[in-house]
């Protein structure tokens, strides 16, 4: 689905979001995930800060809500201009690894991001040499933190699954600040 480059916060959350959680699950049987609630609360800061937050309950039903949920599974706060190259597909991939409905339908997914407890940094560098952050907070826990330094390149193949962690560390292209435990504990999140 192309998404505008314009479209405003609002709408993509309440318009296409809802369309893109249909397309993923439309018609799929989900097993294994009844009795499941999983939220996303997404803080896109631009000046102000806009919140909006999905309750996905059983892998197939979703309601979105403007403003914040108690207790967000996942929590994610970046920028609005972040935020706007992602979903429009000029970053694609760079949130996919806590976003992809495909992927939070899975039940053994869902159970390591319900055990992870701490807060993961992001520094990106994009392609044009830009730097931005963005920060995911696992289960409402602020601690253990851990900052990663990365090309924005290096962490969707990470993401992916397409290099380790251990490869781009050792390589110089990660960058890791903070708790390395809790940074260890990140990568059964890695495709």
């Amino acid at each position: 689905m192309e998404i505008r480059d314009d479209i405003s916060v609002k709408e993509y959350f309440q318009e296409i979001v809802p369309q893109i959680f249909k397309d993923a699950l439309g018609g799929v049987a989900i097993t294994g995930m009844e009795g499941t609630t999983f939220t996303v609360q997404f803080d896109i800061v631009d000046g102000g800060t806009q919140t909006y937050s999905l309750v996905i309950k059983d892998a197939k039903d979703l309601e979105v809500m403007e403003g914040a949920v108690e207790s967000p599974t996942l929590r994610l706060e970046l920028s609005e201009d972040l935020w706007r190259g992602a979903v429009t597909g000029k970053i694609e991939g760079l949130l996919d690894n806590f976003t992809d409905m495909g992927e939070l339908a899975n039940r053994s997914r869902y159970d390591k991001i319900v055990e992870i407890q701490g807060t993961l940094g992001l520094e990106l560098t994009l392609e044009d040499g830009t730097e931005t952050k963005l920060k995911v907070v696992f289960n409402g826990a602020e601690k253990p933190a851990v900052n990663f330094r990365i090309a924005a390149e290096d962490w969707i193949k990470l993401s992916r699954g397409e290099v380790a962690g251990p490869t781009l560390f050792m390589s110089g292209k990660l960058k890791i600040e903070g708790d390395m435990p809790f940074a260890m504990s990140l990568s059964s999140l890695m495709s």
